[in-house]
């Protein structure tokens, strides 16, 4: 029988285990999507006690307690609308604390349990799996630790070796905290991340009071739809000036049908006006928009992230008592293939005819597993175009190696980017460490079954490039 995660957990060979510790286990981190707090990353504050810094942001785990059946109170109950956390007193967080010990108890199978007991391990020193026995031992060790200024969100940060990260910003944001965290010369770099959601979105109900706060950011007057992107393209500069490598977008259903300039224009401003769009007129101003942010990007550097696939907010009861982002979320399932392939056309095309320098740098996330083969052979048609890590419901053992497998066979693994950890919780990072043990555990198993040569040195270079210099090269993020 296997300890359970033992110094060899999840390495089935003695390749993997060379791999993993010699090349792989001591390699920094470049996180460049995830949804810390720039704000808390500043402040530096305390996280409290173990609740407060095991389950106050981490939807992952607030949705395996409520499929074990806890109160909702105890879940999300200590949040007030604006998903700001209340003052619970210690009893009370205990109580929380204890509902999801009981919750892992039951999560054979499920990556919240690897997840949790790594950041036990990797964080607190604390080797022996949390029980209903051992929870309250564990609660005192934990909550005395944390008191400590070693357990700040800064120190943490430094502790799991995180060079850089890319949080996730609205174009309005005023970026003052990523600012003030430049001038603290923390040894790290946390680098805002554009993301234009409320942008593409023109069915929102909030799109025409954005569209004015845009306006009234810049000073641009908008007139038309080619106004409103080069209002935008202002956005990008400043998010520039502060570091920006990388925009970021959420695709959830349809979002291309061929469209004239005349034709969005007119979608535009009747968006603007808040009359309501139809499902075509939707398609259309969303590929339009894509293909011309795209060609900005291109032009100014950034990488740009599209994320498809989730179906959001399913629960209607819970987002009106909690708000976003509390779990309540799952896989979308739509056929998209042919709109990505005219989006990344309209993007690599217009980048050719203007003779850009270098071609656009692009990464596709899809949520639901059904489409791997599907976004890796899509995204291999174009330069620099990839398919992004295993993302949220896909961040398992099964999902990160199906992903790697599609991945191997339609383009070159020496060239993947590696892991992120699409969180807001400050305990996330051992999930770089769960993602390269199952990658050497991958790549071992392909050269202990003869189809991959043993060259310790090759190989081993490739797997420290994956974890780490891919995505700081494609990225050209600057240390």
């Amino acid at each position: 029988m296997t300890a359970f995660l033992s110094k060899n957990f999840l390495l089935e060979t003695n390749t993997a285990q060379t791999l993993f510790h010699k090349y792989a286990e001591n390699e920094p981190i470049f996180d460049f999507h995830n949804h810390l707090s720039p704000k808390e990353i500043f402040e530096n504050k305390p996280l409290g006690n173990l609740a407060n810094a095991w389950l106050d942001h981490d939807h992952y785990k607030w949705r395996v307690m409520r499929a074990f059946g806890i109160a909702e109170e105890l879940i999300t109950g200590h949040l007030n609308k604006d998903g700001s956390v209340k003052n619970l007193d210690e009893k009370q967080d205990y109580e929380r604390y204890l509902a999801f010990v009981k919750t892992l108890q039951g999560c054979i199978g499920n990556p919240v349990y690897h997840w949790s007991h790594l950041e036990l391990q990797r964080y607190f020193g604390i080797y022996e799996p949390v029980t209903e026995k051992n929870a309250h031992e564990i609660w005192d060790k934990c909550n005395a630790l944390l008191k400590k200024a070693d357990y700040y969100p800064q120190e943490l940060l430094k502790k799991m070796k995180v060079d850089a990260l890319c949080t996730t910003d609205d174009p309005l944001d005023s970026l003052e905290y990523h600012k003030k965290i430049h001038d603290l010369k923390t040894g790290f770099k946390v680098l805002p991340s554009f993301r234009p959601d409320a942008v593409l979105n023109a069915d929102s109900p909030d799109f025409s009071e954005y569209i004015t706060k845009l306006q009234d950011t810049t000073g641009q007057k908008i007139k038309s739809i080619s106004d409103m992107i080069s209002a935008v393209g202002e956005r990008m500069d400043y998010f520039k000036q502060a570091g920006c490598l990388v925009s970021d977008h959420s695709l959830e259903d349809d979002f291309y049908l061929p469209v004239n300039y005349d034709d969005v224009n007119y979608i535009f401003e009747k968006a603007w006006i808040g009359k309501k769009l139809t499902k075509e007129e939707i398609a259309k101003y969303k590929g339009y928009v894509l293909i011309e942010l795209g060609k900005l990007y291109a032009k100014k550097g950034f990488v740009t992230q599209i994320h498809i696939g989730a179906l959001r907010d399913n629960n209607t009861l819970m987002l009106t008592k909690a708000g976003k982002n509390i779990g309540e979320d799952s896989l979308n399932d739509f056929n998209f293939a042919s709109q990505l392939g005219a989006v990344l056309d309209g993007i690599y095309s217009v980048a050719e005819k203007d003779n850009l320098s270098g071609n656009p740098k692009i990464i596709i996330y899809n949520l639901n597993p059904k489409d791997n083969e599907t976004v890796a052979s899509m995204a291999a048609n174009f330069r620099n175009c990839q398919a992004g890590p295993a993302w949220w419901f896909c961040d398992h053992k099964d999902g990160i190696e199906q992903q790697l497998r599609v991945y191997a066979r339609s383009f070159v693994l020496g060239k993947y980017v590696g892991m992120l950890t699409d969180s807001r919780s400050f305990l996330s990072y051992p999930r770089h460490e769960y993602f390269r043990r199952i990658l050497c555990n991958f790549a071992g198993n392909l050269v202990e079954s003869g189809e991959f040569p043993w060259d310790e040195h090759q190989l081993g270079e490739m797997i420290k490039n994956i974890c780490y210099k891919n995505g700081v090269d494609f990225f050209e993020l600057k240390l």
